[in-house]
């Protein structure tokens, strides 16, 4: 009786269909599900192996940013009302600042937490908001994937580029590994994986703009992006969520544990309407359809899903503990996010990521 009360309360949030992807790879023993549904306020850092010398690497870099809205509110976003009083906790939409701007300046991102189950509290959603204005994103190949024979093993450093370091806030999780869809990526001129008309594609701009849109909808700017990233069918286009959400968990269109269990760890990302916004959205114990209400809840109208599973959804953020001191991992949007201390700017990534820097 619960599932059905579950589903139709679902039902009125989702709406039209596209075909399924690949499964991803398996997931780590999954720890039991937490008794309470909000995060710690403090992420935790673990330690790495000894640093690696950093090589000099070529970036793919916004040069300025997307013209603001007029008409648009100011950032952070506006508070996200609780979903479903039964299982909201206190602190549910309020957005807390995550990252600092300028002295006397509203922060450059905010998070907060979403609990998109109508029953079940230990599901949630964690998401943090970027002003684009301020912000910018860029995307890095990884030393093996996506994989590709058409890419030399030398355009894969798997790193932050060294001449951004000084202004990297986080890094986190790309898309799925190609044998799991084969999505397409292209990143400057190499392509690593050609498109499918069926991917949500992330495209990046040198103005800075970010675009999240099926690719038949991108194809005819696909030219002018400096960067893009496919992922599953788009879990929100222009403000409807896709339908086929419905058929969970009927449906492996965007993924599940090799057990087969699909309330699992995802990660999504997304664009508020005026494209000024970016959103990360990292789900605990989550349905494809709780990460497409909550990051529909929290102000996308357009959602990709990137990767899932325990081992590959993570948000990091960056600082040097001393001044002098080397740039490390500072700590972690969701607990247990594996990593290491100087991953991504000294440790290189054998899979695809994007990463975030203050604009100069």
């Amino acid at each position: 009786m619960l599932r059905r009360r579950a589903s139709a309360a679902l039902a009125g949030v989702l709406a039209v269909a596209l075909p399924a992807c690949g499964a991803p790879p398996r997931e780590p023993s999954r720890p039991t599900a937490p008794p309470s549904a909000a995060p710690p306020p403090a992420p935790t850092v673990v330690p790495a192996a000894a640093p690696e010398a950093p090589a000099a690497i070529p970036s793919v870099t916004p040069t300025a940013p997307p013209a603001p809205d007029p008409g648009a509110d100011a950032f952070p976003p506006k508070r996200v009302p609780p979903l479903h009083a039964r299982t909201a906790r206190a602190g549910d939409g309020e957005w807390a600042p995550f990252f600092e701007g300028a002295p006397g300046s509203p922060p450059v991102g905010v998070r907060t937490t979403v609990h998109p189950d109508p029953i079940k509290p230990q599901v949630y959603v964690t998401v943090v908001a970027l002003d684009l204005r301020r912000v910018a994103i860029h995307l890095v190949s990884g030393t093996i994937e996506p994989a590709s024979t058409g890419v030399p093993p030398s355009h894969r450093v798997g790193r932050v580029p060294s001449e951004d370091q000084p202004e990297l806030l986080a890094v986190f999780n790309g898309g799925f590994m190609e044998r799991h869809g084969h999505w397409g990526m292209r990143l400057g001129p190499d392509v690593y994986v050609p498109p499918r008309d069926e991917g949500c594609t992330v495209a990046l701009y040198p103005d800075g703009a970010v675009r999240i849109r099926p690719w038949p909808d991108l194809a005819a700017t696909e030219a002018t992006a400096t960067a893009w990233r496919q992922t599953p069918p788009c879990l929100v286009d222009a403000g409807t969520p896709h339908p086929t959400l419905l058929a969970e968990p009927k449906t492996r269109a965007w993924g599940g544990a090799v057990g087969g269990a699909q309330d699992i760890r995802r990660s999504a990302i997304g664009v508020d309407p005026t494209g000024r916004v970016l959103f990360y959205g990292s789900g605990e114990w989550t349905f494809a359809r709780d990460l497409a209400a909550a990051m529909k809840a929290a102000g996308a109208a357009n959602v990709a899903e990137l990767d899932i599973n325990w081992s590959y959804t993570k948000f990091l953020t960056f600082g040097r503990p001393a001044p002098g001191a080397p740039l490390e991992v500072t700590g972690t949007l969701v607990p247990k996010t594996k990593h290491t201390r100087y991953g991504y700017v000294e440790k290189p990534a054998e899979r695809d990521f994007f990463y975030v820097t203050r604009r100069r």
